[in-house]
């Protein structure tokens, strides 16, 4: 059974049982909604606490569908050294869009994120999910 194990903002933070860290937005998800840069840093935060924990990388589901934009200072975050912290706890990322924002912003986060891992973007959530388990270790 999934198990919450964070929220911040507008984003929840969930582990499947298939170990798989699940970012879902909080809220009407018909609403286009900004990331900002306090979310971001705390996401980066819950992940790293999590590598900890588990003692092993990171596999993310961003679940992006009422996600429009990052604020400006969320996407400067994400270039620094800081927010490239992201390369040490993450073996892949599968972004989860619904429309035509959410995968305009989820183009924007690969360009802008330059990842040491795989990131891919589904319209389809048990695409993602066989995608992100072929990166599980047996």
């Amino acid at each position: 059974m999934a198990k919450k194990i964070d929220e911040f903002g507008q984003l929840e933070y969930w582990l499947l049982d298939n170990g798989i860290l699940e970012i879902r937005t909080v809220g009407d998800k018909n609403k286009s909604k900004e990331i900002s840069l306090e979310e971001i840093a705390y996401g980066v935060e819950v992940q790293q606490r999590l590598l900890e924990e588990e003692q092993q990388k990171i596999i993310l589901l961003a679940e992006m569908s009422s996600m429009s934009k990052l604020s400006k200072s969320a996407k400067d975050f994400l270039k620094t050294e800081e927010g490239r912290k992201l390369n040490d706890f993450t073996l892949a990322n599968a972004l989860l869009v619904s429309n035509a924002f959410s995968r305009m912003l989820g183009n924007m986060l690969v360009g802008i994120v330059k990842s040491d891992y795989p990131v891919r973007i589904f319209s389809d959530r048990e695409e993602a999910m066989k995608w992100l388990l072929s990166f599980r270790r047996p």
